[in-house]
Order: structure tokens, then sequence, then C-alpha cells
């Protein structure tokens, strides 16, 4: 049986949120400045972080991360756009976790359309999750 390319893009999708869905609960909770949680510095949860983080870039619903100065930057595309809200704050929460975890002073993932450069939102747990900007397709 030969998928379509937007067959195929479709099952990578679904194969991400089944993965991301699977994780959730491995996810830190929301904490207050200072405290530590039970996996901050886990080795192991740490690379199932990476690893769902290279999936999210391999399936091209991101395109690169940034990771310089205080804020983690996202460029995403069209594929990540086409997400639903949950399926995007899935996704950001595996970054910020495992940014944050490297770097307890990281608090918000910008959201950047890979394109243009404009902001198209943020993800941070301290702020109620992720808020996307009014003019976001």
């Amino acid at each position: 049986m030969h998928l379509s390319s937007i067959g195929s893009w479709f099952l990578g999708i679904g194969l991400v949120a089944v993965v991301f869905a699977a994780n959730a609960k491995a996810l830190p909770t929301t904490t207050s400045a200072g405290t530590t949680t039970a996996h901050r510095g886990d080795p192991e949860l740490q690379q199932k972080r990476l690893s769902l983080i290279r999936g999210a870039i391999a399936l091209g619903i991101i395109s690169k991360i940034e990771d310089k100065g205080p804020v983690t930057r996202v460029l995403v595309g069209r594929q990540f756009i086409a997400l639903s809200m949950d399926g995007k704050e899935q996704i950001l929460n595996i970054v910020w976790a495992y940014y944050k975890t490297e770097d307890p002073q990281k608090n918000v993932v910008l959201v950047i359309d890979r394109k243009s450069g404009k902001k198209l939102g943020e993800y941070s747990p301290a702020n109620h999750g992720l808020k996307m900007e009014e003019s976001t397709p």
C-alpha cells in the first residue's frame, strides 16, 4: 500500500500526537522559582524530550529552535499552524520543559513564523500556557 504525501503527513502527525499523549504524564508540573520537580535533571526524561523534539523537526512541525539569550525561539511553518491548539501546546510544552530543565532561568518559548520572522505567540506554563497572536492564521 502506497500512501500519498498528504496521507503520510497525516499519519506522521497522528503518530506524533500519540507519542505526545503517551508522554504527557512525564512532563513537569508548573512550579515556583527555586522549587525542583521530581524530573528536574533526569537524563532519561531529557532524552525522551529531545527525541520528541527531533521527531517534530523531522516531520516539519518545527523548522528550527534558537536557544540564545533569555528565551527559546521556535520557528514554525504551516504544519505547526495547522495543528489544534492542544497539539501546539503539547509540542511547546515539551520544548519548554527541555530547555527549562537545561536552564531554569528560561520561562518562555516564543513561536516565530519561519518565513516572516514575526512572533505568532508564546508559551509559558506560568502564564497559562499557549497564547497565540490575534492575526495568526
